[in-house]
């Protein structure tokens, strides 16, 4: 026996490459899908609720409303470093099989993205605009539609958190 008998093969390298690559891909989608959970909690939970108590309107919805668009870009961010990862783990995986729970778990990540999106494109511009022609909750027509909308992006939100937390567990486990 030689000493290069004793080392490692190529398969073995190659093995452990795959399992660190994957392991670097794993933290920085459960990483991101903190992140996101977490900004999103802050805002929706804690920020909003004290900025609509304490600052008179208009400058509450306004601070809100941009405050929201900004972490809407930074939510798409964190849905396009989730996809990525999904992508390399699902390509680091690629002979081995796949199993029900790595399926589930893309599935759970395209659509929380889809939802990154839709809020970011649709649902708070939608806001902004009711509200920057003077719509508030309960008044009148606008104000009907400015509820509805906000009712549907606290679901998306929502839903979002638990989707983001259920990736977590995925991702480790």
């Amino acid at each position: 026996f030689s000493e290069d008998d004793l080392g490692p093969s190529a398969h073995d390298i190659h093995q452990a490459r795959r399992r660190l690559g994957e392991r670097i891909a794993t933290a920085i989608a459960a990483t991101c899908c903190g992140v996101w959970a977490g900004g999103l909690i802050a805002l929706g939970a804690c920020a909003a609720p004290l900025v609509f108590e304490l600052t008179p309107y208009p400058h509450s919805g306004n601070a809100m409303t941009a405050v929201f668009a900004r972490f809407d870009s930074i939510a798409v961010g964190l849905a396009v470093v989730v996809l990525g990862c999904e992508a390399a783990r699902t390509l680091l995986a690629w002979r081995s099989g796949q199993l029900l729970a790595a399926r589930f778990r893309r599935y759970l990540a395209i659509l929380a993205a889809l939802g990154a999106v839709f809020s970011a494109t649709r649902l708070t511009p939608a806001i902004q605009s009711l509200y920057s022609r003077g719509a508030r909750r309960g008044f009148g027509e606008a104000g009907r539609q400015f509820e509805a909308l906000h009712a549907q992006s606290e679901m998306v939100g929502k839903a979002t958190v638990v989707i983001a937390v259920v990736l977590i567990f995925l991702h480790i486990f």
